[in-house]
């Protein structure tokens, strides 16, 4: 049975409440909120490999919060490939600067469908996002072009708070298309989350942040050579901070039980090696020898952000589409310790 490490204020637990939702196309456009948290932005993100080899790591957010200076938070197109140096993931900031800026779009449903699409007159080019509850697609003119079908269902979860707490949805999609003529496949996120008023994820109001709290993140998916697939969210973090969920595309997995560790490359803040056990299952982060962020770690917050491949230990099935994407945090810790960094 599970011991608390730490016994906290009155109103916080640090532990998350996770499972499975059913897509909504409305609740896609709703601005209601959930637990007393206000949405926060709608964001798509994801990895695309080409036919020889390149990378391309892809990011739109789009802000939902009433303050200016919130909506200004990364609302810009984020593409990070391996074109750029060869050797690792960097923003590509000559593709970057082209494209429309996230605050000027326009959202509405249009059938069955909710969409995301740039507004007339705004500088840049422009950019389309249509979601469904089967399908999703994205295009950046000049840039790429991606559609495919929800890996269902929708995975969420939930930590409550004191004063405040983060409520995060997610769909994730296996797409296909084209960047720059070159045939792409890979996985995308289509998320939400939900936070105090005035709260954003790594910035403001943000409780594992705040208390250091975790130690991995990350999303993933992989779709293998045999037709099946996987995909799922997890994170290990401080004392019973952490979950792991995972769906096959029919049966799903929601634990807190989660434990494991992050061996630190010796150069570098990035992860050489993450294992972690679900549920008294082993399963291993593979690092892609090309997937490190360096330019993640000259933002606010730095965090060593790389793409690489998740899978259980021993399992020999081939990927044929695959992604995951997240952090580890080593300034917070490589092991999970029974007090957050902040009561220590």
């Amino acid at each position: 049975m599970p011991k608390l490490g730490d016994v906290y204020e009155r109103g916080n637990f640090f532990q998350q409440l996770v499972g499975a939702h059913k897509p909504s196309v409305d609740a896609m456009l709703s601005d209601r909120g959930y637990f007393g948290l206000v949405p926060s932005a709608t964001f798509a993100y994801g990895c695309v490999r080409s036919e020889d080899g390149e990378i391309y790591e892809l990011v739109r957010r789009f802000s939902r919060a009433k303050d200016e200076s919130s909506k200004n938070t990364f609302s810009m197109l984020f593409i990070e490939s391996t074109n750029v140096d060869g050797v690792s993931l960097r923003f590509d900031q000559e593709r970057m600067k082209d494209a429309a800026n996230s605050n000027d779009v326009e959202v509405f449903k249009d059938g069955n469908e909710a969409v995301w699409k740039s507004t007339a007159n705004c500088l840049g080019k422009a950019f389309e996002l249509r979601f469904s509850e089967d399908e999703f697609s994205w295009k950046e003119e000049g840039f790429f072009s991606l559609s495919g079908q929800m890996i269902k269902p929708g995975l969420h979860w939930y930590l409550p708070g004191r004063d405040y707490g983060t409520y995060y949805v997610s769909h994730i999609f296996e797409v296909e298309g084209k960047f720059e003529g070159r045939k792409v496949k890979g996985m995308i996120g289509f998320d939400q989350n939900y936070m105090g008023e005035g709260g954003n994820l790594y910035t403001n109001k943000d409780l594992v942040l705040e208390n250091k709290g975790h130690i991995v993140w990350y999303t993933w998916a992989t779709k293998y050579k045999d037709g099946t697939v996987e995909a799922g969210h997890l994170m290990l973090g401080h004392d019973r901070l952490g979950f792991a969920v995972i769906t096959d595309g029919l049966n799903v997995v929601a634990t807190q039980s989660i434990e494991g560790k992050v061996v630190k490359c010796a150069d570098s803040p990035f992860a050489e090696k993450i294992e972690v056990t679900v549920d008294g299952e082993r399963w291993e982060f593979l690092p892609d020898p090309r997937g490190k962020m360096p330019d993640m770690l000259l933002k606010h917050p730095p965090t060593p952000q790389q793409e690489g491949r998740w899978r259980r230990v021993g399992d020999t099935r081939e990927p044929e589409v695959w992604f995951a994407w997240g952090e580890t945090e080593p300034k917070h810790g490589c092991e999970r310790e029974t007090k957050f960094p902040t009561r220590r």
